[in-house]
């Protein structure tokens, strides 16, 4: 299906719903891998209307995308209080992380997790939060050791004594089960000493999507909650820092580039250049795909996370082109 009858299609279907106060809440789902082993690029472009006294961050959980995720996509509205019956677009699409499709690969440029089921050609993605510039989330490889529900949190002296130069009386430990326990109510522990996948209490659901955890990699309720039915002890893990991804659907080639948000930029961070782009379009190019550097210059220059066509024969035609061109 075209770009523009997509955009169509969307459009009119949010229009309606809008109309008729029909929530258009999606949950995470599951996409098909089966059709073609070269094909790495999932999902679609859809569009919502923003409904009174909902704010970005309310569309981002009903749609399961994250905090920076939906902010990068719509950079023109306001976070907090969008105009009623402004357009937001759903950045549903993406590349799939480099490397073997097996378990859970969890790529921190983009605050999004992938598990690949054993046995079967598909893949489920969640957005997450990772540990801040302060307690970085770790790279590598480890696998999920053990399954808790409720699990109590007994948080380290470090982070009481951050809590406590807030003037907040941290105790030693808070029950499962408890509102206000930060790691929700099912967590996975992995290989990794004193790091787990787990949920969130409601205050910290708006903070999916960003870099504020110590750590750990935080999932939205309802996701912890699906993935953790789904994945069993024993299942690998791979953490990666890939800013950008390059992948196929069909013959068409596209790109997803990754800067962070300006608010949350890592001192430490340097945002992918022209020339990180074009190495990794390299052995497509070797195999004789045509790419478009106009196109590529522009998927480096948004860096917004949202996957761009580059193969010369595109028309360059995305939801903002005055923004990208």
């Amino acid at each position: 299906m075209g770009l523009a009858r997509l955009r169509l299609g969307w459009r009119c279907f949010a229009l309606l719903a809008w109309v008729c106060g029909v929530a258009t809440h999606s949950r995470a789902e599951e996409f098909d891998l089966s059709s073609s082993r070269r094909d790495s690029v999932i999902g679609e472009l859809r569009y919502t209307m923003a409904w009174r006294g909902d704010s970005l961050l309310d569309i981002a959980r009903s749609f399961d995308i994250g905090h920076d995720q939906i902010i990068n996509a719509n950079p023109r509205l306001n976070r907090w209080l969008p105009k009623v019956g402004a357009e937001v677009v759903l950045p549903s699409m993406y590349v799939l992380p480099p490397g073997e499709r097996r378990g859970i690969v969890l790529n921190l440029a983009e605050l999004r997790l992938y598990y690949f089921p054993q046995g079967r050609k598909a893949v489920h993605t969640f957005p997450v939060s990772i540990g801040d510039y302060d307690w970085r989330t770790p790279q590598g490889t480890t696998k999920v050791i053990a399954k808790q529900v409720d699990p109590p949190w007994y948080p380290p002296k470090s982070i009481r004594e951050e809590h406590a130069e807030d003037g907040e009386d941290l105790p030693p430990m808070i029950p499962g089960g408890d509102p206000n326990n930060p790691l929700g109510r099912f967590a996975l522990r992995l290989g990794i000493p004193g790091y787990l996948i787990h949920g969130t209490d409601q205050r910290r659901s708006f903070g999916i999507g960003m870099r504020v955890s110590h750590g750990c990699i935080r999932l939205y309720p309802e996701d912890i909650e699906k993935l953790y039915a789904m994945v069993p002890i024993g299942t690998p893990v791979r953490i990666i820092d890939q800013p950008v991804k390059v992948g196929l659907r069909g013959d068409e080639l596209f790109v997803e580039v990754h800067h962070p948000l300006v608010d949350d930029e890592d001192p430490l961070f340097d945002p992918p250049t022209l020339e990180d782009v074009l190495r990794e379009l390299e052995p497509f190019v070797r195999e004789g795909h045509d790419v478009g550097l106009n196109l590529v210059e522009a998927a480096v220059r948004l860096g917004d996370g949202v996957p761009m066509s580059v193969s010369a024969s595109a028309s360059g035609e995305r939801y903002w082109t005055d923004k990208t061109f």
